[in-house]
């Protein structure tokens, strides 16, 4: 965990679109190599890109990385279920 960060906090770094990493993050919701869905103390956030892996994964400290060319990343609420992310090709 990043030094001076309480457990509760969420942190979201990118670097270089090519590496996400992550605090607080609660629990994985969906992972393919197009897309990661978490769910996180500060909501529901969805990362698409391309050939994602994960880098790291902390459960004890809630520590996630990603890997893979980053394309887009947001939060979602509840109003964007049935949209966009949700309702793409890949959730067959």
């Amino acid at each position: 965990m990043i030094e001076g960060t309480p457990k509760s906090a969420h942190t979201l770094t990118v670097i270089d679109r090519s590496s996400v990493l992550l605090t607080g993050v609660e629990d994985v919701i969906r992972f393919d190599e197009g897309a990661v869905v978490l769910s996180t103390v500060a909501g529901t956030l969805a990362i698409e890109g391309e050939g994602l892996h994960i880098k790291q994964m902390n459960v004890d400290s809630r520590e996630f990385g990603i890997e893979g060319k980053i394309n887009s990343l947001g939060y979602l609420d509840k109003r964007a279920r049935g949209r966009g992310l949700w309702k793409s090709g890949r959730d067959k």
